[in-house]
């Protein structure tokens, strides 16, 4: 039995429309793009600059509005919600920016930069927040390894 995945996008293209009053042509970011995130997986976007990585991130999480395709996290279609409903799928998705100066605080703790999207959405308590980060942290290599407070 072959197991649906978490994340899977189905022709997603992009198109920008040039500014009012332009006479540009369509840009077309993105084109057909499909790919699947098995459940557990944690996957990082690598390409050229230009290549459409923050444009696929921003469209899976409709911080943008994709031209077309499917978007379907966890077996709903997010392409069809809005508001609330779409405020709640995207708490189980997290996009990290390519640029670790503009991501990372260096007023903050690894274990601070980890949990602060959990914090935010009010998810778990402090210490339930701790232990997700460092789980998080073992799936990245670091096993084993408790959390200090180690600036980044």
């Amino acid at each position: 039995m072959t197991q649906q995945p978490y994340l899977s996008v189905r022709n997603l293209s992009k198109h920008f429309k040039p500014a009012a009053f332009s006479r540009g042509p369509v840009v077309k970011a993105l084109q057909d793009i499909s790919f699947d995130i098995p459940r557990g997986q944690v996957v990082g976007l690598v390409g050229e600059s230009g290549s459409g990585k923050t444009t696929i991130g921003r469209s899976v999480l409709r911080l943008i509005e994709p031209t077309s395709g499917e978007i379907m996290l966890d077996g709903v279609d997010i392409t069809t919600l809005s508001g609330d409903q779409l405020r709640r799928q995207r708490r189980k998705m997290q996009y990290i920016f390519q640029d670790p100066f503009a991501s990372l605080s260096p007023r903050m703790t690894i274990g601070q930069v980890l949990t602060e999207g959990l914090d935010i959405q009010g998810i778990g308590t402090r210490a339930e927040r701790r232990a997700r980060a460092e789980k998080g942290a073992g799936r990245g290599g670091t096993a084993g390894r408790r959390l200090r407070p180690i600036r980044p």
